[in-house]
């Protein structure tokens, strides 16, 4: 059997929940403040749309400028544009830039 000041206790720990709830970030906060910049900043500049790329996984990771659109076979990984795969691809070593794993091919999609 509960007494009163359990239930009270009870009643304290919501409370606490939602005031731990209320400090949350929003997404757009949790994204900028996790690669160290603020939102403002980035807002202001008027390069959000070029950052949303970026952090979406869109944006190639070896040259910045174009859009992923190819992979490495085997492992899968599509982290390149056209371009920079096939720079990749033509190097003696031939490894993703991910995983190290050898490149025996390079696949292009089509994205619409």
């Amino acid at each position: 059997m509960w007494s009163c000041d359990e239930e009270a206790a009870g009643a304290g720990e919501g409370a606490a929940r939602a005031t731990e709830n209320s400090r949350l970030l929003s997404k757009e906060e949790a994204v900028f403040s996790s690669y160290g910049t603020s939102g403002s900043e980035d807002l202001e500049s008027g390069s959000s749309s070029s950052c949303e790329d970026l952090y979406d996984g869109t944006i190639c990771v070896i040259c910045y400028d174009d859009q992923r659109n190819c992979f490495f076979v085997p492992c899968g990984h599509c982290v390149a544009c056209h371009a920079c795969a096939h720079r990749i691809f033509n190097e003696e070593t031939k490894s993703c830039p991910i995983c190290r794993g050898n490149i025996d091919k390079v696949k292009r999609l089509h994205i619409v």
